[in-house]
């Protein structure tokens, strides 16, 4: 089984490696925490927060390498598939389309995590001292808080891109979902930055979890309850594939009643 699932995702690796320009765009493209980063060190340096401006560069760049491996796409393929009848084919094969499209993105981490790591070694050699080692505890409750802040937002896209079934522009509700991925996920700022009680309301929802979480856990912040973080968006995430797999099992009647 194991055997299968590496050649099935060897065969999408070797698929994305023909993207790499793209991907290397799309990357680049992604460069918004380091803008970020520039506002809040030089807040740091006029005084306007207790934070010290390394502080600020180790965790945007955090919150760069966490967006990074959840970056997402299969909104707009699906949806596109839907609307052009594409997905027909995939329907023919006896693997359900959705383990292709999270083969797809999973084999496109790989091509894009290189790249990644030549951004670490430049900004570590323009930012000395911001990157500190922190415990192994740290680094892989990071990495779980991150490969399941993928999958929430892989299967959020996923369930999005299944109402093109009824919907004219499903991608349009994906860019809503963005929309509070930027104010709530600590991607504009450390959410302890936050009113108080704006910070309650916001740990019961998913958003935190996407960003603050991992890119806490690796930057060092003192995080008060990362295991019942990993909780809530292990919670989030479960919920979103349950709902994802309703609407698919819904939409592909219509569309096979369609005559798709």
């Amino acid at each position: 089984m194991v055997r299968k699932a590496l050649a099935f995702l060897s065969v999408y690796y070797a698929h994305m490696t023909v993207y790499r320009g793209e991907i290397l765009f799309w990357l680049l493209s992604g460069l918004a925490p380091f803008f970020f980063m520039a506002l809040w060190v030089g807040a740091a340096r006029e005084g306007l927060t207790d934070r010290d401006p390394l502080s600020f560069a180790r965790y945007f760049f955090f919150v760069f390498l966490a967006r990074q491996l959840q970056v997402v796409w299969v909104t707009w393929t699906l949806s596109e598939e839907i609307k052009n009848g594409a997905l027909a084919f995939k329907l023919l094969k006896p693997l359900d389309p959705l383990w292709h499209y999270l083969a797809q993105h999973l084999a496109e981490r790989g091509v894009r995590l290189p790249m990644i790591g030549v951004l670490f070694f430049v900004f570590a050699a323009l930012y000395p001292g911001a990157l500190v080692p922190v415990g192994p505890e740290n680094l892989l409750l990071g990495l779980l808080a991150s490969l399941l802040g993928f999958l929430l937002n892989f299967f959020v896209a996923y369930a999005l891109g299944i109402l093109a079934f009824w919907l004219e522009e499903a991608t349009d509700l994906y860019q809503a979902w963005y929309v509070f991925f930027m104010l709530f996920s600590g991607y504009l700022a450390p959410l302890d930055l936050y009113p108080g009680r704006l910070q309650e309301i916001l740990f019961w929802t998913p958003f935190p979890y996407l960003t603050y979480l991992p890119a806490g856990l690796w930057a060092g912040e003192p995080l008060s309850d990362p295991l019942r973080g990993l909780v809530i968006l292990t919670f989030w995430t479960a919920l979103a594939f349950l709902v994802g797999r309703i609407l698919w099992h819904v939409g592909i009647r219509r569309f096979s009643a369609m005559g798709a």
